[in-house]
């Protein structure tokens, strides 16, 4: 058995295990007046089993948290086969009768984390956990459940703030009754409980932990939540820069000390390459010019192509868990996507496409290929395989793949956002464009090549801040020392498109707008559209900066309702689903 494979049966293992109570807490067909949990909380390995079995209920969340974010935003449009809620959610029409707002799966998975750090908490109290085993298991449960309540803030505004189990099946059917706070309340109590959980580290269950599993010479550690990046994007959110800028550069700097030199250099430090499988995930083509030399099997799709035990894609993802066509019911993207495998409901906007088709790259070549790498031309239409793409080739039996949630381009650009909003701006644009090394070096070139003659311009080879900074990056390099962030290229240089102007590096509402307009290039139909045109436009307090956007995609698809949904997001007030417990 391979490695996917094995850790979907991990998953579905544990998932069966744990039923007999969480899968019911949610359902309103349950015959008993109370949920019986009292037999599922013996041992860790208990434990381990509803860490997993909740995991096996997130993952379930995929299609909806999709839809939602990228659907509602300007970069995925509808296709003639949607139906007509579908295409509420593209032009912000929704019924309230419409399945694509419904919460419920959301706090389905929320109650089911609820009942398990109450009873990890009983756990502890009566000596059937160790204190570590507590820590590690409570704050990934934790953590994750703060990820879904963001989502929930974003998509929702005002929503139920439930922390505590729900013990009789009547309070499930009754959850709507339940007080709602602001989405600004929301943040803060998210903040001030994910601060508190007692593990905050990248990995969730480090080397030796029992939900660290070993599989073929790989483990499952990253199918677990990333928790400084949960963090990070709270405080991004609040409008507290410096300590998302925290939270993020500890994620980037997390394999700095790794023993393995390629990890060290690669690992979520957006690299160029170098002939290596740890750093093969530029834009690259076989012959310089020749665009039908382009590499479409390898390179920046990598990233998206190869399994969860692949060098390339641990290079890359530090939070992503696997599907398989062996387990029901595999990856509901093949269906929602494909128009040979599937249903073929969404498509990439024709603003999108041209997003990618308004760049240049390096070699002249008229368009960013990161398009042609996340979508291709059928006789359907053009049809998203970004969500799709996996090593083995798909078919009627094979609608595996895995939901990819964090990974460095994200990662770079969310710190860029940081950044530039704390008044660093330059350093927010040389992650955006060409790396540390080549926005801070100073020293002499020699043919167009850094040729550092002295210490002092090796030096400029790091950002000028105190080592405990967050914003300090060493870069610097030479015949005899190389320094952890030296390979760093930047986001649009690894994907072998011309930077934007220098001039963005002193004007921060500008660059913001350009890392907005580069997460449609780079992040698009990933999931965070939505909330990332949400995020930007409550702190410039500029509704159009969200409406235009998606008023261009609807124009360009000739929605009728094009003029009067940018009217209607026009008020911030709009911008949120109803939240209707049906």
């Amino acid at each position: 058995m391979d490695f996917n494979k094995k850790i979907v049966a991990f998953l579905a293992i544990a998932l069966l295990a744990t039923g007999s109570w969480s899968c019911k807490k949610i359902t309103d067909e349950v015959p008993e007046d109370k949920l019986d949990i009292t037999n599922a909380y013996r041992n860790v390995g208990d434990a381990d089993a509803a860490v997993i079995g909740v995991y096996g209920q997130f993952l379930g969340l995929e299609k909806l948290y999709i839809l939602q974010n990228e659907l509602r935003g300007d970069l995925v449009d509808v296709t003639g086969n949607a139906d007509a809620y579908l295409k509420q959610l593209s032009n912000h029409t929704t019924s309230k009768d419409n399945p694509y707002i419904d919460p419920r799966p959301y706090y389905a998975v929320i109650l089911n984390i609820n009942d398990a750090l109450k009873n990890f908490n009983l756990m502890l109290a009566d000596h059937r956990m160790s204190v570590d085993d507590y820590n590690k298991h409570y704050s990934d449960l934790g953590a994750l459940r703060s990820f879904i309540y963001l989502q929930l803030g974003a998509q929702y505004g005002s929503v139920p703030y439930i922390t505590e189990p729900v013990e009789k099946v009547e309070d499930v059917k009754n959850l709507s009754l339940y007080p709602r706070i602001s989405f600004d309340e929301l943040l803060t109590r998210l903040i001030d409980f994910t601060e508190k959980l007692p593990y905050k580290e990248v990995y969730s269950y480090p080397a030796g932990n029992a939900l660290n599993v070993a599989i073929d010479g790989q483990n499952t550690q990253k199918i677990f939540i990333c928790k400084p990046f949960i963090l990070g994007d709270l405080y991004l959110w609040k409008g507290n820069y410096l300590k998302a800028a925290e939270n993020y550069a500890k994620v980037m700097n997390v394999e700095n000390t790794n023993s393995n030199i390629n990890v060290q250099f690669d690992a979520y430090k957006v690299v160029g390459y170098l002939s290596s499988a740890y750093n093969d995930l530029v834009v690259r083509y076989t012959r310089a010019q020749d665009e039908g030399a382009l590499i479409t099997d390898g390179g920046w799709r990598n990233m998206f192509i190869q399994p969860t035990n692949n060098i390339t894609w641990n290079s890359e993802f530090f939070w992503g868990i696997p599907y398989n066509p062996s387990y029901k019911p595999g990856n509901p993207m093949v269906d929602v996507c494909s128009s040979i495998y599937g249903k073929y409901l969404i498509k990439p906007s024709q603003a999108a496409i041209d997003n990618w088709v308004a760049q240049r790259q390096y070699s002249g070549i008229p368009y960013d290929a990161r398009g042609r790498l996340s979508y291709e031309n059928s006789a359907a239409g053009p049809v998203i395989t970004k969500l799709t793409d996996n090593n083995t080739i798909l078919s009627s039996f094979n609608k595996g793949g895995k939901w990819g949630i964090y990974r460095a381009g994200l990662l770079h650009l969310r710190f860029s956002e940081a950044a530039n909003r704390d008044g660093q701006s330059k350093l927010g644009w040389a992650f955006l464009n060409i790396g540390i090394q080549d926005t801070y070096y100073t020293g002499t070139f020699l043919n167009g090549a850094k040729s550092p003659v002295s210490t002092a311009e090796i030096n400029t080879m790091q950002t000028p801040y105190p080592t405990s900074s967050p914003y300090y990056f060493d870069a610097r390099s030479n015949s005899d020392y190389k320094s952890p962030w030296y390979r760093n290229t930047g986001i649009r240089n690894r994907a072998n498109v011309r930077p934007i102007d220098v001039s963005f590096q002193t004007d921060m509402v500008g660059l913001e707008g350009k890392i907005i307009d580069e997460d449609a290039l780079e992040l698009a139909f990933e999931g965070s559209r939505w909330p990332d045109l949400v995020r930007v436009a409550r702190r410039q307090n500029n509704p159009a900066f969200l409406a235009e956007r998606v008023y261009q995609k609807l124009l360009k698809a000739g929605d009728p309702n094009a003029s009067a949904t940018r009217a209607k997001l026009m008020d911030p007030a709009n911008w949120y689903l109803p939240f209707d417990w049906k």
